[in-house]
């Protein structure tokens, strides 16, 4: 095992050798043969496009390996046996990176909330010429413990730099993300006027122009601001980028009492309540210009420029089936009845969201404020509604969702809210930065140093109180409801990395004896089943099956033995569940070579793989 995770560039690569295999000279890409493979498909002068100071970094930055893990954290996580859902502390971009392996292409929706880059809350700073542990210290990014601190300087995001820095840092997310999207998934990004439009070029880039879905306006504020001199903005955006927008299917929403309430059934038609629908549609077609006439015995033309929806012998057919409405007295214009026993596919959503349908700002204030007791420990969440709407147009059933910006966990909360209330089973995974809570808030003055602090706790809130307001019903679900988390952190690797810098032949014999066990010190069962796991590509949710000195993915048909002393008949008993492979620590053999010998001979007779880490 090398240590890194996956080579998203050499997987780049890989994808040009099985479509071009001509172009690749020494597991390199030819430029020129490619270019000439493609012939005039190739444009090498000016076109339409994104541009701005940094880009070409932006490619490095992604290529850049990571040796970085998930450590997990038991001692922050609800229900860590049974439940399917992550809360990952740490940078976001490392954190996409080391889950790219095992959640490639797995993830059906991704909502964020990125920073909007009004001038004060930008603190992502990405530097791609220096590892980030060099960088932080160096920036003053974190404290001596690696903390995350607030630093006016580094917040603050203004001069001429302010749209460039912003790309820089969204960039490369935004391209991990979509990696992670299933082929039906879809993504929802929440951004306001500051940098919608460089948002949507960005995204066209990296989604492909073609895999537009919508941009929703969402009313956040019911009232002005008087102390704005221009206009007082009222709404945000929320763009929407479909994987492969082919593959995705039909976004609706589920029906409500409001939407059924506009079907009546003013001439009690046996069949129901109904909907009068226009009879005319635009632009006209002659073949469909004609005289309907009304039971009243009025003759009726559509309006100028429409012409009826259905042509004169259906329309005959349906007024027989008393499917026209003619209005009361049978005197009216024609409409075509559309009977709510008939509508199945729900609510087609359209492109401005009121207040009054997913909450505003205040809403969303007061639904934190509510779980901890009336105190505000955080500004600006998202409303819990807002989220459901997004979540309940594309997902169901199984479904992960994923949020890596993800704030105070409202994503989280609106999760276990959906499907406690449709009986769902989505899994959500959220990633928060480490960020330090202001020493002078009542976050912190509550023992929250952090916003994951505040995320998990309210998350653990959200949890107790829908047990206990839906005691009954979750009482009555075929599967328990999954309220729980498993907490992680990310930091370095658990096994000792060889430093490439040291030139000096007594300083590489000191590394290598220090290499000879290359585990590092204090590396627990779980940090190591954990890196292992996710450097193979392997869900560290996945369900493990536990034997006195080692464990079995069934899934996967891998067993990893991590104890420290290694014995024929536990070997054995290793073969007997089966496996394909089989990892082991290089330490359980000791000094006894011939056993490490003879064992992996055992296990090549009977073609098992064995890896020693």
């Amino acid at each position: 095992m090398d240590g890194y995770n996956d080579n998203i560039n050499q997987q780049q690569i890989d994808k040009l050798k099985e479509i071009f295999p001509e172009v690749v000279t020494e597991g390199k890409i030819d430029w020129q043969k490619l270019q000439a493979t493609l012939g005039e498909a190739v444009d090498l002068g000016e076109r339409y496009g994104l541009g701005w100071k940094g880009k070409s970094d932006v490619f490095a930055t992604i290529q850049e390996k990571t040796v970085q893990t998930l450590h997990p954290d038991r001692a922050n996580s609800v229900d860590w046996d049974t439940t399917g859902n992550m809360f990952i502390e740490g940078d976001n971009l490392a954190t996409l990176k080391i889950l790219h392996k095992a959640y490639y292409g797995k993830v059906k929706m991704i909502y964020i909330d990125p920073p909007y880059n009004t001038g004060n809350d930008f603190i992502y700073n990405d530097n791609f010429k220096q590892t980030r542990r060099s960088y932080e210290a160096e920036a003053g990014i974190t404290d001596d413990e690696g903390n995350v601190v607030r630093d006016d300087g580094l917040r603050t995001n203004t001069g001429g730099h302010k749209h460039s820095n912003w790309l820089n840092m969204m960039y490369p997310r935004l391209f991990l993300a979509r990696n992670l999207l299933r082929q039906d998934g879809v993504i929802f990004v929440s951004i306001d006027d500051n940098e919608v439009h460089n948002l949507r070029l960005m995204m066209n880039e990296i989604f492909g122009e073609e895999n537009f879905v919508a941009q929703i306006v969402w009313e956040r504020a019911y009232a002005p601001v008087n102390l704005k001199h221009y206009f007082s903005e009222s709404h945000d955006y929320v763009v929407c980028f479909a994987r492969n927008i082919d593959r995705l299917g039909k976004l609706s929403l589920k029906r409500n009492e409001e939407a059924d309430a506009r079907y009546k059934n003013p001439d009690n038609d046996p069949r129901g309540p109904y909907k009068a629908d226009n009879f005319s549609v635009g632009p006209a077609n002659p073949k469909n210009i004609y005289e309907i006439i009304t039971p009243s015995g009025r003759r009726v033309l559509p309006p100028s420029g429409y012409s009826w929806r259905f042509s004169e012998e259906k329309t005959h057919e349906l007024i027989a089936d008393n499917r026209v409405w003619f209005g009361k007295d049978g005197n009216n214009v024609p409409a075509y009845k559309r009977f709510l026993s008939e509508v199945k596919d729900g609510v087609t959503p359209m492109t401005v969201w009121k207040y009054t349908d997913v909450g505003h700002s205040q809403d969303a204030t007061k639904e934190v404020k509510d779980l901890f007791n009336g105190v505000a420990y955080f500004d600006y969440p998202k409303p819990v509604k807002l989220i459901k709407q997004l979540a309940s147009l594309c997902t169901n059933d199984n479904d992960i969702i994923l949020d890596f910006f993800s704030g105070s966990g409202t994503t989280a909360h609106a999760v276990a809210e959906l499907n406690a209330e449709d009986g769902g089973n989505r899994r959500w995974i959220c990633v928060q930065l480490p960020e330090l809570t202001d020493e002078k808030s009542e976050a912190y003055k509550s023992g929250y140093r952090t916003i994951a602090d505040i995320a998990r706790e309210r998350i653990r809130r959200v949890g107790a109180k829908i047990r206990a307001d839906q005691a009954d019903k979750l009482a009555s679900r075929n599967a328990p409801l999954d309220l729980g988390f498993r907490a992680y952190r990310v930091d370095d690797s658990n096994f000792k990395q060889w430093n490439e810098l040291v030139s000096e032949p007594e300083e590489i014999r000191q590394q290598a004896l220090a290499n000879l066990d290359p585990l590092e010190e204090g590396a627990t069962d779980d940090d190591l089943l954990t890196e292992l796991l996710l450097k193979r590509g392997i869900s560290p949710l996945a369900k493990v099956e536990q034997y006195d000195d080692f464990c079995f993915i069934s899934s996967e048909k891998l067993a990893i033995c991590l104890a420290h002393s290694m014995t024929e008949e536990l070997f054995a008993a290793i073969l007997a569940t089966k496996p394909s492979s089989i990892i082991i620590l290089d330490r359980a053999f000791g000094d006894d070579i011939n056993l490490k010998v003879n064992l992996l001979l055992q296990a090549e007779r009977q073609g098992v793989e064995v890896e020693v880490v």
